[in-house]
């Protein structure tokens, strides 16, 4: 019997950190004056109380719904750390009533036709992924309950053109099961966001998900080709074309939606060939800012690697890969088609035109990336999903955020966004934690910072604690210039901010579209758009 996805963190059943990585974890921490307190348990399936279904599926349905407990607490939440917190603490009265696994787009009309008789919301549920609330089924008032529609039924590659590299996606694939179907074509995506084993592409086009690539290619938008949505105003699909400019896109409407005006069935997808060529390198700077430099260079010169990231000492320290004396810059290049060796030259110029001196030599060392602090953050990149899980039942907050600005204003933004948190932190929590910074991804005109915090908190305030640093940083973020997220979506966390940064005619326009295509406004409630009733700032 196949291990189950755990409904208290990361992954499946058995599946996380080891005694040794959680001790070196806890222990790290501790250095910044991190300690937590209160239990380590893990809610027991038995334990949690699940208020009884309000909905029961017509005949015509039932064989392709549930409502059996684990299904309806492993639905109950994403991987948020407002979640988390609920988790540990019980808090599961808002679990959907109904879990249901289309087969195929008939399913999902029928589906929506139903919820749409019944007064109930649905709720699309890719790999459950969310860390901002996305899939959490907090409806608010005014339904007669909720119905999850988890599309991991509908995951085939259902064809593959190879003249024009392109295939044709169930919007349920998870990441393996999409590369599986594209391998024995000697193709790939190349999309692999740090989710990807439980992420979906009907999930990442909603999100406007972000790749593991960090330059050119970021974001799932340059890889979709045509979308097919089915919606309850009935079903929409955009022809398939390279490039067109014909109006505004119907994909851009549909890319980044969350699942609020339809459901993404299936899309066209550009492909690449696998790659045969790649070469890793890893440079140390004194400074953030240093590295930074060494990064705009690098943007700048046309170059495009698929990695070229920066961690800040406190970053490598609190996972483990570096002492806190330095900012780590990791360069990569990859190609399906020619060596990299020319491209990784030109970089390693613009590391050292800034400061940075290499970690391991990467000519002579093919493994590169398996070696010094290179290698250490590439396993703690790896270990990182499954710290939460043992953290939050500490009383210890680990939370990320992210954003985008452009590099005349960086500067001004890192300092700026990293005391607020700083600050945040302290008034919320009354104590110190530790704040830091990467970039996730960089574009020519500008980088993508990505920060990390972490703190002590009070186990029966935790919650509190966290709405307030959350609005402390997402106001920093804003008033400086920065957009709310770079890719992690709006969900309902973040939708308060995202109200302030669209324009005010922007958000009517995608109300009355929603109005059109969601005309009862069944699709989950509360994500991207406000209810009328709902005035939640976070």
């Amino acid at each position: 019997m196949a291990p189950r996805l755990k409904y208290w963190g990361w992954g499946h059943e058995g599946q996380g950190l080891s005694p040794r990585d959680l001790e070196t974890l806890l222990r790290t921490l501790a250095r910044f004056g991190i300690r937590g307190s209160g239990n380590a348990h893990v809610p027991p399936l038995d334990g949690v109380s699940l208020r009884a279904p309000r909905l029961k599926p017509p005949d015509s349905l039932e064989a392709i719904c549930t409502q059996e407990p684990y299904e309806r607490i492993l639905h109950a939440f994403g991987q948020s750390q407002p979640d988390s917190i609920r988790i540990f603490a019980r808090d599961f009265d808002h679990a959907p009533d109904v879990i249901a696994y289309p087969r195929d787009e008939g399913d999902v009309t029928a589906l929506m036709e139903w919820a749409g008789e019944v007064g109930a919301a649905l709720v699309p549920y890719g790999g459950g992924s969310s860390v901002v609330g996305g899939v959490t089924p907090d409806i608010g008032q005014g339904f007669s309950g909720t119905i999850t529609l988890d599309m991991s039924r509908m995951n085939r590659v259902l064809e593959v053109d190879p003249v024009s590299r392109a295939a044709r996606i169930q919007g349920g694939a998870r990441g393996p099961e999409l590369e599986a179907g594209l391998k024995p074509h000697g193709m790939t995506l190349r999309h692999f966001p740090q989710s990807f084993q439980h992420s979906t592409l009907g999930g990442w086009i909603a999100t406007r998900s972000g790749g593991h690539f960090a330059t050119l290619y970021t974001h799932i938008d340059d890889l979709v080709e045509s979308i097919c949505m089915v919606t309850p105003a009935g079903r929409m699909q955009s022809r398939r074309l390279p490039g067109s400019g014909a109006g505004p896109s119907p994909d851009r409407l549909v890319i980044g939606s969350e699942g609020t005006l339809g459901i993404i069935t299936e899309a066209w997808v550009r492909l690449q060939g696998r790659v045969s060529f790649k070469a890793t390198a890893g440079y140390r700077f004194p400074g953030f800012l240093q590295a930074a430099g060494a990064v705009r260079a690098i943007a700048q010169a046309g170059l495009f690697p698929a990695n070229a990231r920066i961690v800040d000492g406190v970053e490598l320290a609190v996972n483990g890969a570096g002492d806190g004396s330095f900012t780590l810059l990791v360069v990569s290049f990859e190609s399906a088609d020619h060596p990299v060796g020319a491209w990784m030259d030109r970089a390693e110029e613009c590391a050292r035109d800034h400061g940075g001196v290499p970690d391991v030599d990467w000519r002579a060392n093919p493994d590169a990336h398996l070696k010094g602090a290179v290698g250490a953050w590439r396993d703690a990149f790896i270990r990182m999903p499954f710290a939460r899980e043992n953290l939050t039942p500490r009383g210890i907050i680990s939370d990320t955020f992210e954003s985008a600005i452009t590099w005349d204003r960086f500067e001004s933004f890192y300092h700026s966004v990293k005391d607020a948190t700083k600050q945040g932190i302290r008034e919320a929590t009354g104590r110190d934690g530790a704040v830091s910074v990467r970039f996730s991804h960089a574009y020519p005109d500008g980088p993508a910072p990505y920060f990390a915090f972490h703190c002590g908190a009070d186990p029966g305030s935790m919650l509190e604690q966290w709405r307030d640093i959350k609005r402390s940083v997402s106001d920093a973020v804003l008033d400086n210039g920065g957009t709310i997220t770079h890719h992690h979506a709006i969900g309902r966390d973040h939708r308060p901010w995202y109200e302030k940064q669209r324009p005010p005619l922007f958000g009517d326009v995608l109300a009355r579209a929603k109005g059109r295509l969601d005309p009862k406004g069944i699709l989950n409630p509360g994500v991207l758009l406000a209810r009328p009733a709902d005035t939640s700032t976070a």
